[in-house]
């Protein structure tokens, strides 16, 4: 009984987690509902499993962690609930929760059941909802109430929602983005599915699980969701092609252009509403390094975008940040920045000297990519996956129930 309960708040707080990371209805919810359900649900599931067996160094990586975050609280500007719930406090109840290994495989496998089944939503209402209007929108949320981009919000039911469009390869019309606030937030979570699903699960991937997320990614028309599907579907299958002269020769340089070309067009040509343009998202990649380097240590204080503002290359109403890792290291310095890159830099070591730590580190890298181009430093969801970044560089995947794949021999 006892162990359906735990799984049960398992799939519960995921969900919960999921939702918080930009979804339509954490932007029409005060986020501190989500962030003190995410902690409670994480303090019951610790008060259910009896099986910590906390190793030194992860007592010490908290140890180091908790100090330096309060050294940071003292003398930065980080006086901010949602900082101290959704980072600090997450960050530390993960590493103990998935200090058990078998949570460890357990919260990855339901992760990405949960992403299908949202992917499978997405899809259902896409076709019917966007494509054919048999379903029509339930609620209507204008931009100002949502807080996020330009664009007005079409929500039906709570599973689904309309924002953005885009006119490419001749399709014109809706993007495919679940129940977030924009495409790339659906690419964001799908990745981190997908990547479990192709190179870490114990029996494989299922054919069915991933023809749903990668169709999702797809039809969310997400830059970034193609480079990731053009990356991992190449590592996976690299062996098939090299071995198969047609494919090796005709086929792969086909679809390589044709992605080449996808991406060019999409970021070129697409008229999306509230995404910023090329020149923009460079602007803020700049100003926030710039930002950065003038404020190293503790940055400029917990999301404080006027701080960012001086450093852009022209001033910009309600401008916001479309680069995570800019962001922690803006607003954090190095205080706070040094436990995103420390595992990004440990993992692209191992990834080419270890070649039997690759499927890990590839996640850990995988990570480090998309906190480049995501703004989701604030989110749980990408607290809980530095934290597994964590474990992951600490080895963690010996004896775990997780049979660890090559990405490359």
């Amino acid at each position: 009984m006892i162990k359906w309960i735990r799984k049960l708040l398992m799939y519960i707080l995921l969900i919960v987690v999921v939702l918080q990371c930009h979804s339509l209805l954490v932007h029409t919810l005060p986020n501190r509902y989500f962030l003190y359900a995410i902690l409670a649900l994480l303090l019951l599931a610790l008060l259910l499993d009896n099986k910590y067996k906390i190793k030194n160094n992860i007592l010490f990586l908290i140890g180091c962690y908790f100090a330096v975050m309060m050294i940071l609280t003292l003398i930065g500007e980080f006086h901010n609930i949602e900082f101290l719930f959704s980072i600090v406090v997450a960050f530390i109840l993960f590493l103990i929760y998935l200090s058990n290994r078998n949570n460890l495989a357990e919260i990855m496998e339901a992760y990405t059941n949960i992403m299908a089944i949202i992917a499978t939503i997405s899809l259902f209402f896409f076709v019917f909802a966007s494509c054919l209007h048999i379903i029509q929108p339930t609620t209507y949320y204008p931009y100002a109430e949502v807080g996020w981009g330009i664009q007005n919000y079409y929500d039906f039911y709570h599973l689904y929602c309309e924002g953005q469009v885009i006119d490419a390869f001749g399709y014109s019309g809706v993007r495919n983005m679940a129940l977030f606030v924009e495409a790339p937030m659906l690419a964001y979570p799908l990745a981190f599915a997908l990547y479990y699903e192709m190179f870490m699960r114990n029996k494989g991937y299922r054919k069915c699980i991933l023809a749903i997320i990668v169709t999702a990614m797809i039809t969310s028309f997400s830059t970034t969701g193609f480079l990731v599907l053009a990356v991992l579907f190449y590592l996976k299958f690299y062996k098939e092609i090299s071995k198969n002269k047609v494919i090796k020769f005709i086929v792969m340089p086909a679809l390589i252009s044709i992605v080449i070309y996808s991406i060019i067009y999409i970021v070129q040509d697409k008229l999306v509403n509230g995404v910023v343009s090329t020149s923009i998202r460079s602007d803020d990649v700049i100003a926030s390094m710039k930002c950065f380097l003038h404020n190293m240590i503790t940055g400029v204080g917990y999301e404080n975008m006027k701080g960012i503002d001086p450093y852009r290359a022209e001033w910009r109403t309600n401008a916001g940040l479309s680069t995570g890792i800019g962001g922690i290291l803006a607003y954090g310095g190095i205080l706070w920045g040094m436990w995103y890159a420390i595992p990004y830099v440990i993992a692209i070591g191992s990834y080419i000297v270890n070649p039997k730590s690759r499927s890990n580190m590839g996640f850990v890298i995988l990570s480090g990519a998309l906190l480049f181009v995501t703004v989701v430093q604030s989110r749980v969801l990408c607290t809980m996956i530095n934290a597994i970044c964590w474990l992951l560089i600490l080895n963690f995947n010996i004896n775990i129930p997780i049979k660890v794949k090559k990405i490359l021999d």
